[in-house]
């Protein structure tokens, strides 16, 4: 059953998300909700039992509802509208839904009954939904919150997806020309060749019939007596498809398409019996019929059959169809008539006079143009164009067949050009030409490339360009015997400015400070971003002698608070800075130095600049020994690694009971012993070794959990923890998609464990991908939030299904007010949305008391239990 309903050009629902939505929403909050569509009518059903539904239909009756809905008009700011009926314990709210300009789209209807007003005698169901005022005014706002970004987001998504199905569109269509424009050429050559009609044709009938994906086409020739009609050549994708055998001596009157007319019969097409009974005779599901005419009557007929799947032809498709048709016409016409001459030029006229791509014919040797299509004319209609065309025409160099990339400077276009001999339909040898407009394709292979190599929030080069240009930059600067250096800009307490001030203003800021540090005359345009945060200058060998001068600008950017909008906001930053001169053996040391150097000055109290120096020269040497170990560990197919699991519990009748575990992954290095990932994760990604290590991790969490589950612990659920770096991986969903599939576990057991994204670029691609991976059944979590840099909007906004409480506010709870009183409203937020509270880091009895007083669902933490070995655990748990 299709549950989508379509509210606007832009927006497509699923009903049953919708329902799903509004029961939880309709239990936590006590109230009744229904959705209803403006032009779609009810979207949503009643969330309750009968006896409710009974009493709410009775008490709330459709006119006052379509009273409600007819209240509402486009292009208002108006979303609430209150209605009173003929009891004041009855409360009744329409909450509007609306497109991106302020359309109404449809209406929550809601319904609350007033515990504080309702008579002793009033006899309602038993089962019935209470609330208070106050309450159901609270519970409204929410609704009107919340679908304002869900159906913002919802639209928003949409539009993306649009504009990608718009670019495949156009590239499909690029290459639908170029893949049409070479069998059309490889057929022209057809018509003058020496060889017998019938070899002709069952080139071109395998040629055509390949491209128009058919299972077969053929030639049919009508009988001299006019009354029958053989199959006298064909091509078919497989022999069992034939039907040469079967289309011998058929009688005309049972073919109703032989009367003269073309027919073009898609598989959805309502057939007329005569046409019924031939398809089904046949085993045909679509079909092209077109006659080729002799003197005005029909000798033969062209036809495309379509037998193993449905097939709707497409204009193109019957376009390609009719070009066919005229070559055969023409070869066949030729075969038998004297006037070859003037057949074949006519034909040549009506198939490329409005062809795609511009066709030029020419006898080089007498300099003379023979033919040229409306297409190429139009192509180069300017005398720049046409001098420089004329040239490459009649150059008897020009022997290559291909000449891809030709600009035309007069129209500023690009061309991929296909050079032929052919003979012409008088039988000299000259030379055709072929031009294919690629302009739009290179300015979209432009544009993608673009992208691949800015990022998009600031328009700055991205950390690929900035590795690629420092690489440059060393080897230009070696080879002069110079030296050159490197700046890294870390944003201090950037998550500050985001949780406090909202995602756009971090944005802004973001902006800001990239433009004004690459405005700096003496930086020429390098500078970078390479993280969310993070920018990189290149001061280039031949601007060392401004060094000093930039690092002043930059310092003095930071020394005053950020103006955006007429607010100030103050946000430092710490730098590090490399020298590199001869003492550097490789570009690909440089960027790790510069790490080291930035993270010195963070550690060393934030707002400072630090140089690589000596002592950073000791940090980078244990570093480099640190990778290389890394390296050796991941080539060994992560032999080293392994993964532990930490018990979550749930709290059933106030007693913790395990509910799973997450997985952590430990580094049994042969080196360095047993390392956390605090040890050795920043230098895997770094390194572009998480991919194989995330991969190791997904897989053994997930082969346990599916032990778990078949040996009698079916509800235990892994927790397993995504970093920014391996969601941003292509291969990601994939690799999980795999994983399910090979351990056939119920996906429903997997939880991925993400932190809070650091801008709103970074919050939408991460909406699409953990979408995506929630759509497989999968559990989303939010992990570490609380602390610094947490915004609400990240619960409005991302699709999640737990809220993990950071360790520092459990710590906390005890002595400090704000962290229980956070943690108490979000698990009540939480439980208002229907997402499940864990609480992170509880070490302490007391800790447990605490949290069980709020809504908090699971808990984990020291107190339970510390990270174990599968065999621990499995002991332990199982």
């Amino acid at each position: 059953m299709d549950t989508s309903y379509r509210l606007n050009l832009d927006l497509e629902i699923n009903s049953e998300d919708m329902q799903s939505l509004q029961d939880a929403f309709c239990k936590s909050n006590d109230m009744y909700v229904m959705c209803i569509g403006k032009t779609h009518g009810q979207i949503t059903s009643f969330s309750g039992n009968k006896p409710e539904e009974d009493f709410v239909d009775r008490e709330f009756p459709s006119e006052l509802r379509r009273e409600i809905m007819d209240s509402f008009v486009d292009g208002t700011a108006e979303n609430i509208v209150e209605r009173f009926g003929k009891e004041d314990y009855f409360m009744y709210r329409g909450v509007a839904i609306r497109g991106t300009n302020g359309e109404f789209l449809g209406v929550w209807l809601c319904f609350g009954i007033n515990r504080d007003l309702i008579p002793e005698e009033l006899q309602m169901p038993q089962a019935i939904r209470l609330t208070t005022l106050e309450a159901f005014d609270k519970s409204i706002l929410l609704i009107e919150t919340l679908t304002k970004y869900y159906f913002a987001e919802k639209i928003k998504i949409q539009a993306l997806k649009n504009q990608l199905l718009r670019e495949r569109d156009a590239e499909h269509d690029i290459k639908y020309k170029l893949k049409k424009n070479e069998i059309m050429t490889d057929i022209l050559r057809f018509m003058e060749s020496e060889n017998s009609f019938s070899k002709i044709s069952e080139d071109i009938l395998r040629d055509a019939g390949k491209y128009l994906e058919c299972t077969n086409s053929a030639l049919l020739q009508i009988s001299e007596n006019d009354t029958s009609v053989d199959m006298i050549l064909e091509w078919c994708s497989n022999e069992e498809a034939a039907l040469k055998d079967k289309f011998q001596q058929v009688p005309r009157m049972d073919l109703p398409f032989m009367n003269g007319k073309p027919y073009t019969i898609s598989s959805d097409a309502a057939l007329p019996e005569a046409f019924e009974i031939f398809f089904i005779k046949y085993g045909i599901k679509a079909a092209i019929f077109l006659p080729i005419n002799i003197n005005d009557a029909a000798a033969m007929y062209l036809c495309f059959f379509v037998m193993e799947n449905d097939r709707k032809w497409s204009v193109d498709d019957l376009r390609f169809a009719n070009d066919i048709k005229r070559i055969l016409q023409t070869v066949l016409v030729k075969k038998i008539t004297t006037n070859s001459l003037a057949s074949s030029y006519n034909a040549l006229e009506v198939i490329l006079k409005n062809a795609g791509y511009g066709v030029v014919v020419a006898d080089i040797n007498e300099k003379h143009v023979l033919y040229k299509n409306d297409t190429f004319n139009q192509m180069f209609d300017n005398e720049i164009d046409k001098t420089a065309i004329k040239e490459l025409v009649f150059d008897e160099k020009s022997v290559k067949p291909e000449l891809n990339g030709y600009y035309a400077k007069g129209s500023g276009k690009w061309f991929d050009i296909s050079i032929n001999s052919i003979n012409w339909v008088d039988g000299r040898l000259v030379r055709m030409i072929t031009f294919y407009d690629t302009t739009d394709l290179r300015l979209y292979q432009k544009k993608v490339e673009q992208q691949a190599k800015v990022d998009s929030l600031t328009g700055l080069f991205n950390r690929q360009t900035c590795e690629k240009d420092i690489s440059l930059e060393y080897h230009i600067s070696k080879k002069l015997g110079e030296r050159f250096a490197l700046l890294m800009i870390d944003l201090d307490d950037f998550a500050n400015v985001n949780s406090g001030m909202g995602y756009k203003v971090g944005d802004e800021l973001l902006e800001y400070v990239a433009h004004s540090i690459n405005d700096i005359s003496q930086i020429n345009g390098k500078c970078y971003r390479v993280g969310g945060d993070e920018f990189v200058v290149i001061v280039t060998h031949d601007n060392m002698s401004h060094f000093d001068y930039i690092i002043k600008r930059i310092t003095n950017l930071f020394a005053n608070p950020w103006t955006l909008e007429g607010v100030e906001y103050n946000c430092s930053m710490s730098m590090g800075c490399v020298k590199v001169d001869e003492g550097f053996d490789e570009a690909a040391d440089i960027f790790t130095c510069l790490n080291i150097a930035v993270h010195s000055a963070k550690n060393n109290g934030k707002n400072r600049l630090e140089y690589y120096d000596d002592k950073s020269k000791a940090i980078k040497e244990e570093k480099a020994k640190l990778e290389q170990s890394l390296r050796e560990a991941v080539g060994d197919n992560c032999s080293q690694f392994e993964v532990y699991f930490q018990p979550i519990m749930e709290f059933v009748n106030g007693i913790p009971l395990c509910h799973g575990a997450e997985a952590l992954v430990r580094w049994n290095s042969k080196e360095y012993g047993l390392v956390t990932p605090e040890g050795f994760i920043s230098e895997a990604e770094n390194l572009r070794l998480m991919d194989s290590i995330g991969s190791f991790v997904i897989t053994e969490a997930i082969k346990s959990c599916k032990h778990w589950n078949d040996f009698g612990f079916p509800e235990y659920g892994v927790g397993i923890n995504l970093s920014p770096y391996q969601l941003s991986q292509k291969d990601i969903l994939e690799t999980i998609k795999s994983v399910i599939k090979k351990t056939d576990i119920n996906p429903a057991n997997i939880t991925f464990e993400v932190t809070e994204p650091v801008s709103t670029e970074d919050v939408s691609w991460m909406v699409k991908i953990l979408t995506a991976i929630r759509e497989l059944g999968c559990k989303i979590a939010l992990d570490d939030y609380g602390k610094a840099g947490s915004s609400l909007m990240n619960i409005r906004v991302m699709p999640i299904d737990i809220i993990k409480i950071d360790k520092s506010l459990t710590a906390d709870m005890d002595t400090d007010k704000f962290s229980a009183a956070f943690i108490k409203a979000i698990s009540e937020l939480a439980k208002s949305v229907d997402l499940t509270v864990c609480a992170s880091g509880v070490e302490v009895e007391k800790q447990v008391e605490e949290i069980t007083q709020f809504s908090v669902n699971l808990a984990q933490g020291y107190y339970f239990d510390r990270p174990l070995s599968k065999a621990e655990f499995e002991d332990k748990y199982l």
